[in-house]
């Protein structure tokens, strides 16, 4: 984590920053789900005729679109950018066509493609493309991202109403706490020893800063973006939205302090009132107006999955991952 600090102190002061790349598979920029059927149904061959027999036909736009989009357009003419996407790919050059045309029509500034032709995306191609992010539908894929230690997350299907959110205004990025920004040793005490001793763990520890998590990279990484700007007319906005309530609370903010001050918003949602009602991530997310939301939980992204475009994220392989 001292190093992660100290990559921000040192970026922040000379004034310099590196962009927050993103790679992005074809069916996570856009919706694919027919196009999928046809694979399913037909096989691969029927699958690249279809697409380059449709290879104008302008792809509709999926879950992370918008906030692509979004991301992209912080970028400012004749200046160095702050944010770069590749799309990275199983599929073959047939789609890379119809996606080239696509991208194009939307106007959507990615100059770099990969397409594997039905292979496996491997670590090792996502930094030879210098990827931060790695966004895709693939589970496999993903896994692959984050036994190699890049941040990757496996998207969830369009919401139900994707033109929602696409509304203009800053980029809010939504971050799960355990297991997603911070580490896992929490949980773990959790897992072992139950909410008493968790309760008790995170009470004696509170000033103590959590260990650095699978995001945090990145959230360093977008901080020093938003220190090119003024604070009043910064276009991304952060947040921490988590299920800790009461003194559970103390200890990831005495972290992100210690990160210094590297999110906007927390969002400390506990899970229950007295009277037995059962808050969910989904209506805050929904409240706060997030544009793509990270958590280790599918039982949190598919609901808020509904509202707000969200990614599943999963631990290292061979880790247990968090009881809901």
């Amino acid at each position: 984590m001292d190093d992660l600090k100290q990559f921000y102190v040192n970026i922040v002061a000379q004034n310099l920053y590196k962009p927050l790349t993103i790679g992005i598979s074809t069916s996570a920029l856009f919706d694919l789900r027919e196009e999928h059927e046809v694979f399913l149904n037909k096989g691969i061959d029927e699958y690249r005729k279809f697409q380059f027999q449709r290879r104008r036909e302008i792809m509709k736009p999926g879950t992370a679109f918008c906030v692509i989009q979004k991301l992209l357009a912080i970028n400012e003419p004749g200046q160095k950018q702050r944010v770069e996407v590749a799309l990275i790919s199983r599929n073959d050059i047939e789609t890379g066509i119809r996606a080239r045309y696509s991208l194009d029509h939307y106007k959507l500034d990615i100059p770099r493609i990969a397409l594997t032709g039905g292979k496996p995306v491997e670590s090792n191609l996502l930094r030879a493309y210098g990827i931060d992010l790695f966004l895709s539908k693939h589970p496999e894929d993903v896994q692959r991202a984050v036994d190699g230690d890049i941040a990757a997350a496996v998207l969830h299907d369009p919401p139900l109403e994707a033109s929602a959110s696409c509304r203009p205004g800053k980029v809010h990025l939504a971050f799960d706490g355990d297991q997603v920004l911070f580490g896992g040793e929490s949980e773990a005490v959790f897992q072992k020893e139950g909410l008493l001793g968790f309760l008790k763990y995170e009470t004696e520890l509170a000033d103590v800063p959590m260990p650095a998590g699978p995001f945090a990279k990145v959230l360093f990484v977008i901080q020093a973006l938003k220190a090119t700007f003024p604070k009043e007319e910064c276009p991304i906005e952060t947040s921490l939205v988590t299920m800790r309530s009461g003194t559970a609370q103390v200890r990831p903010m005495n972290t992100l302090i210690d990160w210094g001050q590297i999110v906007d918003g927390a969002y400390m949602i506990g899970r229950s009132t007295q009277e037995g009602h059962k808050y969910q991530k989904v209506d805050v997310l929904s409240a706060i107006g997030a544009d793509l939301f990270f958590d280790d939980q599918t039982y949190h992204t598919e609901p808020a999955s509904k509202v707000v475009p969200s990614g599943y994220v999963p631990q290292k392989s061979g880790h247990q991952h968090k009881a809901a």
